[in-house]
C-alpha cells in the first residue's frame, strides 16, 4: 500500500518542506515541496531570544504547510526544527505556541544530528566516497568528515549566514578590514576542529542556501544549459570568483547580481565564508553542491527503515536512483536489463577497438537500463521523450556531464540522427564526448536490436576482431534471423565510428 511523508525543515532563515510519496512496489517520487524565507533567527542577539515578527511569520508558514499536508493526505509528517530553536532561551514558548496553533509537534535536534541527517541525504544521492560536508544555515554550520561513504564525525558550530551577518555588520558595504576579520575568525573556528587539517584536498560538499546560491551565480555566469543544482561542481577558482563579486559590492549591487535572490542579497556575503576559508584551509580543489540535505536525509532514514533494510545507505547511488526512475516510468526491466548485457559483453569484447574505462563503462550502464524511458510518454519519438525525461529526472550518482551522456546516449540508441545539437550543451560535453556519446549509442542500439523480441532469445555474444572486421557469433535459444537482420541495419555507422566492417551471425 502507497504511502505518504512530509518532511518540515525547521531552519533559522527559512521553513521547508518536501512531500514524498512511497509506491506498492517500493519506488519513490517527490510529489510537492514549499519554501518560505520567515528568518527566525533575526534579532535574537545576545539573549537568545525568538522575537515576535519572526515567530509569527514562522506560524504563518507553517499554517500554510498544514493545508498541502491535508490536500495530499499525507500519512505521516516528520517535523525538525535546528540551530534557531535549539539554542532559543524561549523554546518551550515558541513549541508550546506552535502546536496550539498549527498542530505540529517538532523536534528540536542537537547540531550533530542535522549533521548527520546531511551525510545521509548526501551519500544516498551523490556517488563520492570521501569528502567533507558543510551545512551553512542561518543559525549554525555542520561540518561531516565522509571516509568509504561513512561518516566519521560531525560537529556543529554555532552561527550561520544570519548570525555571522548580525555579529560583522556585512548587510550593506563590507570593507576589506571588516571581512578580514570575519575570515580570520572562520579559521581560528576550523584549527579548533582537531580533525579537520587531516582532510587536506579532499572534495567538499557544499549545503544550504548561501552555498546554492553561490553555484547559481557560477550557473549564470557561463549559460549553464540545466536548472538542476544537485551534484553542480566548481573549482576553487569558480568558488573565489563568485565570492569577489559578492563581497566587493554593496547591498544594492549585489541585489542585481544573477543568482543572488532579493531575499538573501542582505546576508549572502557572511553565508559565503565558511565555505570560502574552508576550501582555502583545506587546500580542495573542488566544491560540489548537494541539493539534497536535511529533509531528504530524513526521508531515506525512514524510507530504508519502511523497505526492512538493515544499513541506513543504498549500495550503489546510480542502479539504485535509475531502478527507481524505471519503476515510476513502468519501464520493461526485463528487457532493459537483458539490453545492458549484452551492451556490456560488447563494450568489454571490443575494448581493444574502442580504448574506453571504466567511466565509460558505467555511462554505457546508465543509457542502457533507460533506453526506453521515453516510451513512459508515447511510442513514436520515444528516443525524443527520453532525451527530455534524462535530462529532467533526478539521477542521483552522475554529474552534470554524465547526465548530458546519458541522455545523449538514450536519445540516439534509435538511429545516428537526432537533431539536438550537442553544441547547446557545451558548457557541460565537448567533441571529444560527443564522440564517446556516438559510440556508447551505437552499442546500446546494436545490443538492442539483438533483444528484438524483447525475450532473451539471444543469450550472449562472442566477438572476433579481425584486422578489417568484427564477426559476432550469437548464442541464441532460437534463429535470430529477425534480430541480425536489425543489428546490421548500424553497419555503416560502425564502419564510421570503429573502422572495421560487422558481421554478425
Amino acid at each position: 500500500m502507497s504511502k505518504k511523508f512530509a518532511i518540515i525543515d525547521l531552519g533559522s532563515n527559512s521553513i521547508r518542506m518536501i512531500i514524498m510519496k512511497i509506491f506498492d512496489d517500493g519506488s519513490y517520487k517527490m510529489i510537492d515541496q514549499a519554501k518560505e524565507m520567515v528568518r527566525l533567527s533575526e534579532g535574537m542577539g545576545e539573549e537568545s531570544t525568538l522575537k515576535p515578527m519572526a515567530i509569527k511569520r514562522t506560524i504563518s508558514a507553517l499554517k500554510l504547510f498544514k493545508k498541502l499536508i491535508e490536500v495530499h493526505h499525507v500519512d505521516e509528517t516528520f517535523t525538525i526544527a535546528t540551530a534557531a530553536v535549539r539554542k532559543a532561551a524561549n523554546q518551550l514558548f515558541f513549541l508550546d505556541k506552535v502546536k496550539y496553533e498549527t498542530g505540529f509537534e517538532f523536534e528540536v535536534i542537537p547540531g550533530e544530528q542535522e549533521g548527520y541527517y546531511d551525510y545521509l541525504g548526501v551519500i544516498n544521492t551523490i556517488n563520492i566516497d570521501d569528502c567533507i560536508i558543510i551545512d551553512t544555515g542561518g543559525a549554525s554550520t555542520e561540518l561531516v568528515r565522509i571516509e568509504n561513504r561513512r561518516m566519521k564525525d560531525v560537529i556543529s558550530l554555532p552561527f550561520g549566514a544570519v548570525v555571522l551577518t548580525e555579529q560583522f555588520s556585512t548587510q550593506d558595504v563590507i570593507t576589506a578590514d571588516i571581512l578580514q576579520k570575519l575570515e580570520e575568525f572562520m579559521r581560528e573556528q576550523y584549527a579548533a576542529v582537531d580533525w579537520l587539517h587531516q582532510m587536506q584536498g579532499i572534495p567538499v560538499v557544499g549545503l544550504g542556501g548561501s552555498i546554492r546560491t553561490l553555484a547559481k551565480i557560477d550557473k549564470k555566469k557561463i549559460k549553464f544549459p540545466l536548472d538542476s543544482l544537485h551534484n553542480y561542481r566548481m573549482t576553487i577558482g569558480d568558488v573565489l570568483a563568485a565570492y569577489d563579486r559578492v563581497t566587493k559590492v554593496k547591498l544594492e549591487d549585489r541585489k542585481s547580481i544573477p543568482g543572488v535572490g532579493k531575499d538573501r542579497a542582505d546576508i549572502i556575503a557572511a553565508g559565503l565564508v565558511p565555505v570560502k576559508v574552508l576550501m582555502e584551509y583545506l587546500k580542495s580543489e573542488r566544491l560540489i553542491i548537494s541539493g539534497n540535505g536535511l529533509r531528504e536525509g530524513v526521508f531515506y532514514k525512514n524510507y530504508l527503515i519502511a523497505c526492512s533494510k538493515d544499513d541506513e545507505i543504498v549500495d550503489d547511488v546510480l542502479i539504485h536512483s535509475i531502478n527507481n526512475i524505471l519503476d515510476n516510468y513502468d519501464v520493461n526491466t526485463t528487457h532493459g536489463k537483458h539490453v545492458l548485457k549484452l551492451a556490456l559483453s560488447l563494450f568489454d569484447q571490443l575494448k581493444e577497438l574502442h580504448g574506453m574505462g571504466e567511466k565509460e563503462r558505467m555511462l554505457l550502464c546508465a543509457g542502457a537500463l533507460l533506453h526506453d524511458v521515453g516510451m513512459y510518454v508515447d511510442y513514436y519519438n520515444h528516443h525524443k521523450h527520453g532525451f527530455y525525461l534524462v535530462l529532467n529526472s533526478r539521477i542521483n550518482g552522475l554529474t552534470n556531464r554524465e547526465l548530458v551522456m546519458c541522455a545523449f546516449i538514450v536519445a540516439m540508441h534509435e538511429n545516428e540522427e537526432f537533431k539536438q545539437d550537442w553544441k547547446e550543451y557545451n558548457a557541460v560535453i565537448d567533441k571529444n564526448d560527443y564522440e564517446t556519446i556516438k559510440k556508447l549509442a551505437l552499442i546500446t542500439r546494436i545490443a538492442e536490436k539483438l533483444d528484438r523480441d524483447e525475450y532473451g532469445s539471444v543469450e550472449d555474444i562472442i566477438c572476433y576482431i579481425t584486422e578489417d572486421s568484427i564477426q559476432m557469433m550469437l548464442k541464441s535459444s532460437s534463429t535470430p534471423e529477425l534480430e541480425i537482420a536489425a543489428a546490421m541495419k548500424s553497419d555503416k555507422t560502425f564502419v564510421k565510428l570503429f573502422g572495421k566492417k560487422l558481421y554478425i551471425v
